[in-house]
């Protein structure tokens, strides 16, 4: 994209509805831009049906997600301890690959993949706590973080690296001061209610982390790459880049999807009407006018799934404290988080102890559990040397509160925090100290649809609950029936 483009877009956030004609003739994909965000200045994104029946499962849903965050906080890690949870105990990993990877000859067609029955298990929390039975399942000592490795190779490797070197790219750019003048003083836009796009260079004013907030409008058909919003993220990286970057993304919406039908049991036009992988889903969805009349339809049209670009910085030298994190723990309102693993650990997932679910004392409830890249024959379940692949690449997929409410509490959403990495020690000589590395994150959440086709229908469209998920409530799944899957988030957190 041009930077005479960029500024017409920066021009449109400043401007009133008086102006939008003049973009009406500029290429479809800027003038939607450009639309979105004036648009989105002047009318509030209210697709919520005015009567929304009242939802109290719901409601108890969230705060039940609350309290188990807010628990986490008494926990404690114990690296290095005897008898700590260790990631390679605790935190399954699944062999995956993309939908098209495989070219006939590739060594993908020989590698194991996990089945949709082992990553349906590999997430689903361990019921032994309910009956009593204390001995380790698939997560070892714990009930299950919702957390799971995903091991990928190949062309998925090759893609997903792309996507992580766009984010060095990115933040190298940021650092260089010839370079970094539209991006540094860019900030935070709104393109619609709660849709925003930039660059936060110290989030909060509080000195830990520096984020790439980014929105993706979907190409015309599934070929062409999405416009990433801010624009002048092409113009710092490049569009060689970018379009790397693109295809990390693409290759881990698939991957996302599948977990997610595999967890819910979904077919394919479930998964499609339900989760955003950044495809449009209707023929006249890039149709809209550009009046004040359709807001809420081109806000639609901006993707509800997101990537952002994240670097942690570097803490005080005085906070020597392990639970001091860069990012509370928290959940995600996603179905899947997935974050390719940087060489610098840092997130660290709530393991629930099997044993000490209940007890009094919180800090005996589980402990905080740093995900670990296996070895490659860790990562897979074949004893056949052949099919361990040397080049490969690890993502972390966390469930969100959506894969918990549709697996109707049988998958627990994954608590997590992150803790930046301590700066060098200081020797008594030392007269030069070590330079400072980051780390770098590049999340991608893949989150509902929020369009009007995307409607809840639990018989025909789930696998169906067992009723002894761990997280089971009875009556939820029956109230969310015939409900836009999104308008939980209006539910539990109208500002989300």
């Amino acid at each position: 994209m041009s930077s005479s483009w960029s500024s017409v877009l920066q021009a449109a956030l400043k401007t009133s509805m008086t102006f939008l004609p003049i973009f009406m003739i500029i290429a479809a994909t800027v003038a939607e831009t450009a639309a979105l965000s004036t648009l989105g200045q002047n009318q509030r994104h209210t697709r919520v049906n005015k009567q929304e029946k009242d939802r109290p499962l719901l409601r108890h849903f969230g705060r039940g997600i609350n309290e188990r965050v807010i628990e986490s906080k008494g926990g404690f890690n114990r690296f290095g301890l005897q008898d700590h949870f260790t990631s390679a105990e605790t935190i399954p990993c699944l062999d995956m690959r993309s939908s098209d990877s495989t070219d006939g000859t590739s060594r993908d067609d020989i590698l194991h993949v996990s089945s949709p029955r082992a990553i349906r298990e590999a997430y689903t929390a361990d019921t032994n706590v309910q009956e009593g039975i204390t001995n380790a399942g698939i997560h070892g000592r714990s009930s299950g973080s919702g957390c799971c490795i995903i091991r990928l190779h190949g062309k998925d490797a090759i893609s997903v690296r792309g996507l992580m070197d766009f984010a060095d790219s990115f933040f190298e750019g940021v650092d260089d001061e010839n370079r970094n003048s539209n991006i540094k003083d860019l900030g935070v836009f709104r393109i619609g209610k709660n849709i925003h796009a930039g660059f936060d260079h110290d989030v909060n004013e509080e000195g830990k982390m520096q984020v790439l907030y980014t929105k993706l409008i979907p190409g015309i058909t599934r070929q062409d790459e999405p416009l990433l919003l801010p624009l002048e993220v092409e113009e710092l990286v490049g569009k060689n880049s970018l379009s790397r970057a693109h295809k990390g993304m693409n290759t881990l919406f698939d991957i996302g999807s599948q977990i997610t039908s595999a967890v819910l049991g979904m077919d394919s036009v479930t998964t499609s009407k339900l989760l955003d992988d950044c495809t449009r889903v209707t023929e006249n969805s890039q149709q809209h006018k550009m009046v004040s009349g359709n807001a809420d339809k081109i806000a639609d049209d901006v993707s509800n799934s997101y990537q952002r670009i994240i670097r942690y910085l570097e803490p005080p030298s005085y906070q020597v404290d392990e639970s001091d994190a860069a990012f509370w723990p928290h959940v995600d309102s996603t179905f899947l988080t997935l974050i390719p693993m940087p060489d610098i650990a840092g997130l660290e997932v709530w393991c629930p102890s099997l044993r000490n679910s209940e007890s009094k004392n919180l800090s005996r409830r589980g402990e905080w559990v740093r995900p670990l890249k296996p070895s490659a024959q860790e990562a897979t379940t074949s004893t056949d040397p052949s099919e361990v692949a040397v080049d490969c690449i690890h993502v972390v997929a966390l469930a969100g509160e959506f894969l918990q409410l549709l697996s109707d509490g049988q998958v627990p959403t994954c608590i997590h925090r992150v803790i930046a990495p301590k700066p060098p020690p200081l020797g008594p000589f030392d007269l030069s100290p070590q330079k400072y590395k980051a780390r770098v994150s590049a999340p991608l959440f893949l989150r509902p649809r929020r369009g009007e086709d995307a409607i809840l229908d639990v018989k025909s469209d789930l696998r169906g609950s067992s009723n002894r998920g761990l997280y089971f409530e009875k009556g939820l799944l029956q109230e969310c029936d015939s409900m836009h899957v999104w308008d939980y988030m209006h539910c539990i957190s109208p500002d989300n």
